[in-house]
């Protein structure tokens, strides 16, 4: 079922030029900043309108890390429904489960550093992937392991390589995987993870969304624009982003729905915002958040709420 978003109303500031280190892409060692602080969770509500489609002011609503749940290193956050927030504690090694009000509900512990998470919104199963891992992770309502899926034919494990970076899920529940390496998009089959097709990439999908008419949208992470295709490959548009009138030197984590294509964006540590696009052909709306360390995932929350993985 579509979900109408809010309007959102920008904030105004000036970004400050700080001191800071390069932020560590995905596929480097687990390494904080010596100059960043990660605040894990952080929840943003529409001041005064909160639901309402008139529009508003994001405020910082709660932060979900240096009390309640502890997370050695919050990198990416799916919603599940109906009112759960699944967590990727990378360093942790565990996938941890909120409520939407921040309390704690189950960890679920990972072999290795878990990456990108996503959920099926039929079986309210988790998508994750782990750090240089070569397939899928798919757990069950009960957070146990259900299988594990290859991104490439059964005959050709191991002998092709991958780099997966990204995971999205479409309106029909197939499970879309975004592999750096091959510069491809994978589509698998969500009961048994079978692979259905591969599609070329026009950039590096280090993170994805997919709307309900199948608009694929792709950021390369160290990139200056992010990319929208159609669900066969082929280009649409592509977005700019930018900060003070300047191509941005990060895009993170992207979302799309019927109200826009939502963009995390950063220059470093402290200058984190996220940015409102239209869906027609990639113009600026607004700024929705800022003053962000290093925003990686985010979600918007059955209570109408931004939950961004701020690291």
């Amino acid at each position: 079922m579509k979900r109408k978003m809010p309007t959102r109303k920008a904030k105004s500031s000036t970004l400050e030029t700080i001191r800071d280190e390069p932020a560590p892409g995905p596929t480097m060692r687990c390494k904080r900043s010596r100059y960043c602080k990660c605040t894990g969770i952080r929840q943003e509500a529409l001041f005064s309108m909160q639901g309402s489609s008139q529009g508003g002011e994001w405020t910082l609503y709660r932060e979900i890390g240096e009390r309640g749940v502890k997370f050695d290193w919050a990198f990416d956050v799916a919603a599940r429904h109906p009112d759960q927030i699944a967590v990727t504690d990378y360093r942790g090694k565990r996938i941890v489960i909120c409520s939407i009000h921040g309390n704690q509900k189950s960890t679920s512990p990972m072999q290795r550093c878990p990456l990108r998470i996503a959920a099926v919104r039929t079986d309210n199963s988790l998508l994750v992937l782990e750090h240089r891992a070569s397939h899928v992770k798919v757990l069950n309502i009960d957070n146990t392991l259900v299988y594990k899926s290859p991104t490439v034919p059964l005959n050709e494990v191991g002998k092709i390589a991958v780099e997966l970076q990204s995971i999205a899920v479409k309106e029909d529940d197939t499970i879309v995987v975004g592999d750096v390496e091959r510069m491809v998009l994978t589509e698998h089959n969500p009961t048994d993870g079978e692979l259905l097709r591969t599609i070329p990439a026009k950039i590096k999908p280090y993170f994805l969304a997919i709307d309900s008419n199948d608009r694929v949208v792709i950021s390369g992470y160290k990139s200056d624009a992010v990319h929208v295709a159609d669900g066969n490959g082929a280009s649409l548009f592509t977005i700019p982003p930018s900060l003070n009138g300047q191509p941005v030197r990060y895009c993170g984590r992207v979302y799309i729905d019927e109200s826009g294509v939502y963009v995390a964006v950063h220059n470093g540590c402290k200058t984190g915002h996220i940015h409102h696009y239209d869906t027609d052909q990639g113009g600026f709306l607004k700024c929705i958040a800022q003053g962000l360390e290093r925003p990686g995932g985010f979600i918007f929350t059955s209570d109408g709420k931004l939950a961004v993985a701020d690291c």
